[in-house]
């Protein structure tokens, strides 16, 4: 029946609808269960971080536009993703339990429907699961997945979810009919009024949404049905429908007096996974801390994945790996390399927050070109922090002394708003007037030293292949992704040995009548924009 329902979707996101395929998943325990041979292989590690990375096109030409138009082209860091090893760790997580979820939910075996009317008549009674013979023996596991907000949970969840198809329709199977549209995930936001049975309406609207259903006008009421009646509707349309995981964001919008306290959420998040048989991922920021407590953190221990505090990113190789990857996306006429001074004050500001990292940088490229300076410096780095991060300062200083007790005061950290800054940078172009695009003026040697701070002529200067030099790491033994971090490394390190020194290159050059800045590039000191890119690309 097609729904006329008009009422605004409740979705977040809508994946895509395919044509059952069957494939053996390679694993005994799985095979026989349309369910789990419908869905894509199971992946590896190289093919999480392919499919998962999103590197948006690159033009080096593209440096030397007007500045108008180079303030179009910053913004494309936004669409920037580089999957980290929490990235490949989350993967798993969702891959190992939407397939264990489905190991009891089989609809090809006679139980799983003949129990089927057991388990709604055992929601719909006041008598526990406990004791009853028929209980149903779910294999659903769940996780949580709290943090700060900005580190890049729900834009990690989604691209996790599109590695799935959202409908699988199904037709044939094993020379049977099977005719079923299957629900692979189902992403929700908790509602604004933060009430458990706002969530079970969501959930029946979005249903709705996705099958062209009627469920919300049959099962609810008018809204005026109660949790405890809405739950067995909700099990029925979950098990009709198969939903693999019920992805439940903003949890910490759920209100306890709205709700009816700690106790009755954790009864009804335990009857979605053990009776039901959905598998639930609950994800939320620090202040969902506070209501999450308690008994049903000891429930989620044993849930089998493990729940997953997702903490901002440390002044390690891995960020050094992730500012890497985004400082290929330069639009600067000023080719600016990164070094290392530029990487920690980009985290010293941003403290790990991804989505600040990449707004900084972007920002501090829109103020270069803007101020006609074209290049990125700690001054630029620290001074658009201050001036984009106010309102976040206390949140910046509570995560730099790690006091989690007073985020979870903050119901969210304050995004930055991009639009008014480049609006005001687009202003103080017209005011100062076309930027030059002359050639670069040669030098002083003063000037070169104190830009390219590399030399190991330098004594505060420690280079990272005397690190690399006295590290005997066996490759075999090495994540895809930490080889790749160390790949980085190597290719951007090997071009400091066995260099001339930087006064000898720069007199050499006075000698030969070249500009210091060329002698500098040749001897590989200043790098090419390319430096960065992934080998694919730069071919």
């Amino acid at each position: 029946m097609t729904s006329t329902n008009l009422t605004p979707s409740l979705l977040v996101g809508k994946g895509a609808v395919v044509p059952a395929s069957y494939r053996d998943p390679l694993i005994s325990s799985y095979r026989g269960n349309p369910l789990i041979e419908a869905l894509p292989p199971i992946l590896s590690e190289e093919e999480v971080m392919q499919f998962l990375a999103n590197y948006p096109n690159y033009d080096e030409g593209e440096r030397q536009l007007p500045s108008h138009l180079r303030l179009h082209l910053v913004q494309n860091a936004l669409q920037f993703f580089e999957p980290l090893p929490i990235h490949i760790d989350l993967e798993q997580r969702f891959s190992r339990m939407i397939r264990a979820g489905y190991q009891a939910r089989n609809p090809l075996k006679a139980d799983f429907w003949r129990n089927f009317q057991k388990q709604l008549d055992v929601l719909g009674s006041e008598v526990t699961t406990v004791t009853q013979n028929h209980r149903f023996r779910s294999t659903a596991t769940g996780f949580t997945i709290i943090g700060i907000s900005g580190v890049g949970k729900t834009t990690s969840v989604e691209a996790i979810l599109d590695l799935y198809p959202q409908i699988i329709v199904h037709g044939h199977y094993c020379d049977r009919d099977f005719i079923l549209m299957q629900i692979v995930w189902l992403k929700l936001e908790c509602p604004n009024d933060g009430s458990i049975k706002g969530l079970c309406l969501n959930f029946f609207q979005a249903v709705d949404d996705l099958l062209r259903t009627d469920y919300s006008k049959n099962y609810t009421g008018g809204g005026r049905r109660t949790v405890d009646e809405l739950i067995p509707y909700m099990a029925r349309v979950a098990s009709l429908h198969c939903i693999g995981v019920l992805v439940i964001d903003e949890i910490q919008h759920l209100n306890e007096a709205k709700s009816g306290g700690s106790k009755k959420m954790l009864n009804f998040f335990v009857q979605l996974i053990n009776t039901i048989g959905i598998p639930v991922v609950l994800v939320g920021t620090y202040k969902a801390m506070t209501i999450l407590s308690g008994e049903f953190r000891q429930i989620r221990r044993g849930s089998g994945q493990g729940d997953l505090v997702w903490d901002r990113m440390a002044d390690d190789d891995v960020w050094e790996f992730f500012v890497e990857s985004l400082w290929r996306y330069q639009y600067l006429k000023k080719l600016c390399p990164l070094k290392p001074e530029l990487c920690h004050a980009l985290y010293e500001v941003t403290q790990g927050i991804t989505d600040f990292a990449v707004k900084i940088y972007m920002l501090a490229q829109v103020r270069a070109i803007a101020t006609g300076k074209e290049t990125v410096t700690e001054s630029i780095i620290r001074s658009v922090a201050k001036d984009s991060l106010r309102l976040a300062q206390p949140i910046m200083l509570a995560l730099k002394n790690g006091d989690i007790q007073f985020l979870q005061n903050f119901e969210d950290v304050h995004p930055i708003d991009i639009t008014s800054f480049i609006q005001e940078a687009q202003n103080s172009i017209k005011v100062v007037g076309k930027i030059s695009s002359s050639p670069i003026i040669q030098k002083s040697l003063v000037e070169v030293e104190q830009e390219v701070k590399v030399s190991p002529d330098n004594p505060n200067f420690d280079s990272p292949v005397t690190e690399l030099a006295g590290e005997v790491t066996d490759v075999t033994t090495q994540s895809p992704l930490q080889s790749e971090i160390n790949k980085r490394q190597r290719k951007r390190h090997k071009t400091t040995t066995g260099k001339k020194a930087l006064v000898e290159v720069v007199n050499l050059s006075a000698k030969q009548g070249i500009a210091a800045y060329e002698a500098l590039k040749q001897e590989n000191y200043i790098c090419s924009a390319t430096e960065y890119l992934p080998e694919e690309v730069e071919k």
